[in-house]
């Protein structure tokens, strides 16, 4: 029986869910994990697919030096007779990996989140900066890809990341997966607001997810403060906040607290345990997804789907192409809070669209697992 070995140092967030679906594709007879040990919030989401992390092979690693954790795996592989190695976020250490040629003795895959290098610009494009020389580096070292490593399969989220990849380099495999939603959420909307003590006669948006500028949150507070500046609105909505706020920008840091005492926003900042994340969706109106020069998939976009709840979002990348292919809320000039403003005003007064349930099977969790299945057991 072929032995895949998954890697991932660093199983924070949303990669916990993925590694707890690459678990259930592949199964505990065929799976050997290199994990940090004791890691919780991973040992939750194995629960939450009827699993049990510890009944699992786990070989505990907490490196976050790429080499040292190329040099590891490539040791622990050879010596558990493993047929492939699985990084689960490819993004971290594609470099370093395409530059350790021959360490491997057996394929290595893995899943490229943000493939920014498959860009045909890094062909030819001079190294300006460290991230452009790092992106080019990558860029040729697949071109010329050595038979010394043996990739087996790159996954991505983008359909157009995996026609990319077969221009740089048509011998490489690769397959698109869907980026799926968490789970369904148990309550509705009335008994949602009632465990978190939300208000049940105001309009909520919800905001989900980290601080980083690429999410938007500054942008999201900046529009709710123009459009708190009409009182009869003001009364009327709430910005639902949960998530770390420690990457915000001073300035957007005390917008936030601004308007939290002016009860425009609802903060949810420690931890949100695996029970109560999908009900903040359920709690809402509407998710806001203002990202900012982000091109690619976003887990919170599934999640909604999973939720039934109509999005604003930025029209850039596929967030804008998936809602309005899929109809599924309202678009935004990117980058512009007038217009973010000006859509949360129009969501006030106009009905939600009627997201058609046939949408939430394509970012289903079962659709990744047998994609993923697929090509790791038939190459």
């Amino acid at each position: 029986m072929s032995r895949t070995l998954v890697i991932d140092p660093d199983p924070s967030g949303h990669r916990a869910f993925y590694l707890a679906l690459i678990a259930d594709a592949l199964g505990i007879e065929r799976i050997q994990l290199m994990v940090p040990g004791g890691h919780q919030h991973l040992c939750d989401c194995f629960a939450r697919r009827g699993m049990d992390l510890n009944e699992f092979t786990i070989i505990p690693t907490d490196s976050h030096d790429n080499q040292t954790l190329i040099t590891e795996a490539a040791k622990i592989s050879k010596e558990r007779l493993c047929s492939n190695v699985l990084f689960a976020y490819l993004d971290g250490c594609i470099g370093e990996l395409l530059s350790h040629e021959g360490q491997f003795s057996c394929s290595v895959s893995g899943i490229w989140f943000h493939p920014y290098a498959l860009d045909p610009i890094y062909r030819w494009l001079p190294p300006v900066d460290k991230r452009s020389r790092h992106r080019r580096l990558i860029h040729h070292a697949l071109r010329r890809q050595s038979s010394r490593l043996k990739i087996g399969h790159l996954f991505f989220l983008d359909p157009a990341a995996t026609k990319r990849i077969s221009k740089v380099n048509p011998t490489i495999q690769a397959t698109t997966l869907p980026d799926p939603w968490e789970k369904l959420p148990e309550l509705d909307q009335r008994e949602a607001r009632s465990r978190f003590d939300l208000p049940r006669e105001k309009f909520i948006f919800l905001h989900i997810g980290s601080s980083e500028k690429r999410k938007g949150l500054g942008d999201a507070l900046r529009a709710f403060q123009q459009v708190a500046a009409d009182p009869a609105i003001s009364k009327r909505i709430l910005l639902l906040r949960v998530g770390e706020n420690k990457r915000l920008g001073k300035t957007a840091r005390i917008l936030l607290d601004e308007l939290t005492a002016q009860k425009m926003v609802q903060r949810v900042d420690e931890f949100v345990s695996e029970a109560d994340f999908m009900e903040y969706f359920s709690a809402a109106d509407w998710v806001l997804l203002p990202y900012r020069k982000f091109r690619y998939s976003s887990g919170i976009f599934a999640n909604a789907i999973a939720a039934d709840k109509p999005m604003i979002a930025s029209d850039y990348g596929m967030i804008g192409k998936n809602v309005r292919e899929n109809r599924c809320g309202l678009l935004f000039r990117h980058q512009s809070i007038n217009d973010l403003a000006r859509t949360i005003r129009l969501a006030l007064d106009s009905d939600p669209p009627t997201i058609d349930p046939s949408i939430r099977d394509r970012w289903h969790p079962n659709r990744f697992i047998a994609e993923l299945r697929s090509a790791l057991l038939t190459q």
